[in-house]
């Protein structure tokens, strides 16, 4: 199994619960993002209204939006907890984004201009970090990623269709955490290697490579990150 970390981070584009809901909601999705809460660990109200000195009310609201997001589901009778797909639910879900992403990379190469594209390459080329154990290292990490997308999809000119893909973004980064129990640089360096030359394609306008370079880019990650089988190799 090759060793894990996480990928791809996304804009907020959504409508988050204002006031001491939002505050709640947006903690809690960055803990799941960051993989503080694993698939299928409960979480109650009670005890969230505790940890952030909030009544249960407010709770209630940011729980309502987490699940409508994906992150989390409510049993009645028995409380909420984390979200826990399948492999083949995951497998499918990298596929299918693959798939949005790679079209998002060929319109970026075909609508660039000049300076978003070498912006791009110098997001691409930042230094991954030697270590990802602590938050503040996976947090910087994620937020170089996210990046990079952002800047994707701003060459891609496309704000209808980015408004309502990035909230399958945040998925994505919330499902690689839950493979990174102890994440590796080893496999960013792969990410990010691929990073760079997906760069290069959409700045050279080769709106072929840069397609299919996105969409083994976003496929293989849980494979990468040991979520889902490794792919088997092709080598002769």
């Amino acid at each position: 199994m090759t060793a894990s970390t996480p990928e791809s981070g996304a804009s907020p584009n959504r409508a988050d619960p204002s006031g001491k809901a939002g505050q709640i909601a947006i903690e809690l999705e960055r803990r799941l993002l960051l993989g503080q809460y694993v698939f299928g660990q409960p979480l109650t109200i009670s005890q969230l209204a505790q940890q952030f000195s909030a009544s249960r009310q407010p709770v209630s609201v940011a729980i309502s939006h987490l699940r409508s997001c994906g992150y989390v589901e409510v049993i009645p009778q028995v409380g909420c907890r984390v979200v826990a797909p399948s492999v083949a639910e995951i497998a499918d879900f990298f596929i299918a984004l693959g798939k949005i992403e790679s079209a998002v990379a060929g319109f970026a190469a075909t609508r660039h201009d000049g300076p978003e594209a070498r912006q791009l390459i110098a997001i691409a080329d930042r230094p991954v970090p030697e270590s990802l154990e602590s938050v503040a290292d996976r947090e910087a990490y994620v937020r170089n990623v996210g990046d990079f997308h952002d800047q994707v999809w701003r060459m891609a000119r496309s704000p209808a269709l980015e408004g309502r893909v990035s909230n399958l973004r945040r998925l994505s980064n919330f499902y690689l955490w839950q493979g990174a129990a102890k994440p590796a640089p080893v496999t960013a360096q792969i990410l990010s290697q691929e990073r760079r030359d997906i760069a290069r394609a959409i700045a050279d306008r080769d709106v072929s490579v840069a397609e299919a370079m996105m969409e083994t880019h976003i496929s293989h990650k849980p494979h990468l990150n040991g979520l889902v089988e490794p792919l088997p190799d092709q080598s002769p």
